[in-house]
């Protein structure tokens, strides 16, 4: 409904947007298959037919961006569970539950859910800091959680200050970084400090001059003292009896800076380093994780003209020219959520019950639980290189974590390892391709779920000719060579002439059962490719 209306609107808009001051130079090339494929993996989890129909359904990369933008800002929030209306919960199952609604959106939304993981990961928060100490929300801490997982949604886009301040003020935030026993004569710096290194600025600039001191670490703690949780309305509330009202100096600056004053504070005096820190986590989440300072330049620059406001840095960077660059196709290794849930959508199937609860388990297991980020810092694979240059993206793939992908997907497309039922591929060959067409099927299917462009895979070599009567070869003028092997893959044992579909006088299609069991294996084979790795 939402992609229906964000389409209206831009057609009742004359079919052209505003045209930029400033900022990355918009991409007017063709906006083909390929281009707005990249588009909708970058701003969902994965492929999905329609909306790949949705964004080229528009003239070019720009309108197609603000359409997504505007659906992201529209979507409404969902209901509250029941047990989130019924009273405060500390029952892991309600954990679960939140991840599993996380998931529900992940598969039918896009952009919005994109964003709400890029301010997990900035903002960390782990429900499993909350309930370990009986002081923090033992008896409330999933109530927190569900709490800030929608905060995730209502802050996804807008001012990057104001989301600063949101953040910084609810009630489980304040819990995990200890704001809550942060007070005047006894001040805690970890939220000060996360403030500063992980929330606003960072610890150096561009040319790696310092951001901050220690002595601004301490003065901001003070600033930020007098901070409580109430758990029986799960909100956070200003104690002024706790608070520091003493004079403090930040960056050279004295005053009685408190919470709000103290950020309005980084981002006056630290625009430009706020701008480049915000600028390059977007540019390492959405394009490469390896970040081009001089495009990241250019961010920060319209960062400060549009006043730090989200959805315009995003969609401005999403519509640019450097976006849509071929190198930039398939060079980021799927995170382990973007791995299961492009499966999903891909492939368009239902996440059912027991495969959320399937994924869940396996996602602990893969180093990304949902609301559960490895440290304080969030999730390595997500941030930009540390000191050692080496891309964040790494961290998602090792020698165990390599071997785990392959068997997870399998257990999900083949309905074993507790994931539910087999996947029946009929459906979508029929969305995607000629379902009589075994050549046009290994082709299309590959261009499909594959990031990478098929002249650029490893692609296995088949030297075995097409089964069958070798008097019956198949035309393959044109064919490019990773075609006709695809092709062999797919058709196996299968003698190319003997994959026919019938239809029956109400056109109802009826297949060969092992068709279904060859694009299955077929499937199987796509996702071990190192290139399925790849968004």
């Amino acid at each position: 409904m939402f992609y229906a209306d964000a389409k209206k609107k831009e057609d009742k808009a004359g079919g052209h947007t505003a045209t930029l001051t400033a900022g990355l130079p918009p991409y007017t090339g063709t906006w083909s298959r390929e281009k707005a494929a990249h588009l909708v993996r970058r701003t969902h989890f994965g492929m999905r037919t329609n909306n790949l129909n949705f964004v080229r359904s528009f003239a070019n990369a720009n309108l197609a961006v603000t359409a997504l933008v505007n659906v992201a800002k529209n979507t409404p929030l969902p209901d509250n569970p029941q047990w989130y209306n019924s009273g405060n919960s500390g029952n892991i199952l309600h954990i679960y539950d939140t991840q599993f609604r996380w998931m529900d959106g992940m598969y039918s939304g896009g952009l919005l859910q994109r964003m709400m993981l890029f301010w997990s990961n900035h903002f960390a928060v782990s429900y499993s800091n909350m309930n370990a100490l009986p002081d923090k929300a033992s008896n409330s801490y999933a109530s927190h959680m569900y709490k800030y997982w929608t905060l995730l949604h209502l802050q996804a886009f807008g001012g990057f200050k104001d989301i600063v301040k949101q953040f910084s003020k609810n009630s489980a935030m304040v819990y995990y970084l200890n704001s809550y026993n942060n007070q005047a004569g006894a001040p805690n710096q970890d939220f000060a400090r996360e403030l500063m290194e992980l929330f606003t600025i960072g610890p150096t600039d561009k040319n790696g001059s310092e951001n901050y001191t220690e002595d601004d670490v301490a003065e901001v703690s003070r600033a930020v003292t007098g901070w409580r949780v109430n758990d029986s309305n799960l909100s956070s509330f200003f104690d002024a009896s706790r608070h520091d009202s003493g004079s403090k100096m930040v960056f050279g600056q004295t005053g009685n800076y408190n919470l709000d004053s103290v950020i309005d504070l980084i981002f006056e005096q630290r625009r430009e380093q706020a701008a480049w820190f915000i600028c390059r986590k977007l540019y390492v989440f959405f394009v490469s994780a390896e970040p081009d300072d001089a495009i990241i330049d250019t961010m920060a620059a319209y960062c400060i003209q549009q006043d730090f406001d989200m959805a315009a840095v995003l969609t401005n960077l999403l519509g640019s020219d450097h976006f849509y660059q071929e190198r930039f196709m398939g060079c980021r290794i799927k995170s382990p959520i973007e791995l299961f849930m492009g499966y999903l959508r891909e492939l368009e199937v239902t996440p059912t019950s027991q495969i959320k609860e399937f994924i869940r388990l396996r996602m602990q297991d893969s180093n990304e639980e949902l609301l559960r980020p490895e440290t304080v810092f969030g999730w390595d694979g997500y941030n930009p290189p540390y000191s050692d240059g080496n891309p964040g993206h790494f961290s998602w793939i090792n020698t165990n974590l390599m071997p785990a992908r392959w068997d997870n997907l399998n257990n999900l497309i083949n309905g074993s390892g507790g994931s539910g039922s087999s996947f029946n591929p009929i459906s979508l060959i029929e969305k995607i391709s000629d379902p009589n067409n075994p050549f046009a099927i290994a082709e299309d299917l590959a261009r499909y779920i594959l990031a990478v462009p098929l002249d650029r895979m490893e692609i296995r070599v088949v030297e075995e000719d097409f089964a069958g009567d070798p008097n019956l070869p198949p035309d393959l003028t044109g064919f490019p060579e990773y075609k006709i092997n695809l092709s062999k893959i797919l058709l196996g044992t299968i003698p190319w002439y003997e994959w026919r579909v019938d239809a029956d006088q109400s056109n109802n299609l009826f297949y060969q059962p092992e068709f279904a069991e060859s694009i299955r294996q077929y499937i199987s084979y796509l996702q071990q490719l190192p290139s399925y790795q790849l968004t």
